[in-house]
């Protein structure tokens, strides 16, 4: 094998690395900034503070949780409907915020391009409360979770 082969060879290699090592530098701040957003708009937004300008700032205006009841109806929950259940707890000054001081507990995030998917557990102390699956969409550079189906403990 020739030097001048060995030298091409080399900065190949190299030029592969410096691509692979960006692309997952990339994808590391992609989910960093998909976790800051949930943690703040969604979890903040929906149950700890009840944010209700957070809450519309993390989901697109399409969302929907889709819903499988357990004698298999099908419900479609929307942005609209959960904003409506949200201002109603604002207003309520009984309610206990405490019931839903949730944490994040993620298990898996994927981040293809604009599109990600997530796995996080919302937890109350250490017990489980839910299981969430989300589907999100990054426009104008921000995350939007498009839609949402869960599990309940």
């Amino acid at each position: 094998m020739t030097n001048k082969l060995k030298v091409s060879i080399l900065i190949t290699a190299l030029g592969i690395c410096l691509i692979s090592s960006f692309t997952l530098k990339k994808d590391k701040m992609e989910i960093e900034k998909i976790k800051t957003s949930i943690n703040k708009n969604y979890v903040h937004g929906a149950f700890n503070e009840t944010n209700i300008d957070a809450f519309k700032t993390i989901f697109h205006p399409e969302f929907s949780i889709i819903n499988i009841q357990e004698n298999g109806a099908f419900f479609l929950f929307t942005r609209d409907l959960w904003e409506d259940v949200l201002k109603k707890r604002k207003n309520d000054k009984d309610f206990d915020y405490a019931s839903i001081a949730y944490k994040t507990k993620y298990k898996n995030i994927e981040v293809v391009e604009n599109k990600a998917s997530v796995t996080l557990d919302l937890m109350l102390g250490n017990k489980i409360i839910y299981t969430d699956f989300l589907l999100l969409t990054k426009t104008d550079n921000e995350w939007k979770i498009v839609s949402k189906i869960y599990h309940e403990y």
